[in-house]
Parts: structure tokens; sequence; C-alpha cells
């Protein structure tokens, strides 16, 4: 008897989080494949992208990434379309495609700051920010950073630190 694609996504997620990514890619593939609903197939390639990417799959987790966002869109699901797009950016980012990768990140945040998902804007404009940086451009990643956490913000002694440290720039061009 075969499992059904909704325990093979619990027992993944279970590996994924023990840090076992190999079970968790082996265990979403089978979901995937199993998986009829477009809808879940699309979460499922999301999954598995996260997890082809944090064991350093990177070809892979782009090429399963790719049209999910849209495909969420089509469904008129905004808020895993904009985590699709930051999902295909930060596969697009780590098979060293910067260009593409920052217009995914602006797409990603474009979208997450329609939803209002404040968090997610944040994190969203730091990786836009990281990759603005290695691409030279200093001052694109500096107001970058500054809108990320100004859309949420570091919590404690930290947070308060990254936000001066991000105004002095500003305060220095004042006379």
């Amino acid at each position: 008897m075969s499992a059904e694609p909704s325990s093979l996504v619990s027992q993944a997620l279970e590996a994924y989080q023990q840090g076992r990514l190999e079970d968790a890619i082996r265990l979403f593939e089978s979901a995937h494949a199993m998986e009829a609903d477009p809808a879940r197939r699309a979460e499922l390639a999301n999954n598995l992208s996260v997890s082809y990417l944090k064991s350093g799959r990177t070809q892979e987790a782009l090429s399963i990434v790719r049209g999910t966002g849209d495909l969420f869109s089509k469904l008129g699901d905004n808020q895993r379309a904009a985590q699709a797009t930051g999902n295909l950016a930060a596969a697009l980012e780590a098979t060293g495609n910067l260009p593409a990768a920052e217009t995914a990140y602006q797409q990603a945040a474009e979208s997450f700051r329609a939803l209002g998902d404040q968090d997610s804007l944040g994190h969203t404009l730091n990786a836009l920010a990281q990759v603005q940086l290695r691409q030279h451009r200093p001052l694109e990643a500096a107001n970058s950073l500054q809108a990320g956490t100004l859309a949420s913000p570091p919590r404690g002694l930290r947070g308060r630190l990254l936000k001066r440290l991000l105004q002095l720039p500003s305060r220095l061009l004042r006379f």
C-alpha cells in the first residue's frame, strides 16, 4: 500500500525540520509526483525548491520553482505567488544570475507590500540588498536595507543598533 501525498508531506516537513534534507527531498519528490491538484503541486514545488537550495542543489531548485508564482497568481493566491517569486529570486541568486534575482526580489517585495505583509517585505528587501551589494551597488543596497528595516524592524538591542547605523549615512549628508 502506498502513502498518500498528504502523509508524505507531513513526513517531509518533519525530516526538513530535523535537518534530514535528503529524506525531505525524497519525500517531497514522491508527494509531488503523486499529487494531481495543481495548487498543491505548486506548493510542493516551492517546498522542493527550498529543500534543494538548502542542500546546495541550485539548478534543481531553479528548475522546480519556475512557473509556480504564475500558477498561484492565476489561482488568485497572491500570498503564495509572492512567496514563490521570492523563492525564484533565491534560486536565481544561488545560481549566480544576480540581475534576474534582483528583478524577482523587487517583484516579490512589491507583492508583499501590496498584501501588507511587512515581515515578508522586510526579509525580501534585506535579500534584495544583499544582491545589490554583490553587484557593487552599496547605495542602492543601503536604501533597500533601510526600507527592509523600516518594514520589519529587528527587535531588541540589535534592532535598535541596526536602525541607528542605517540612519548614519543620511545624518552625514545633512549640513
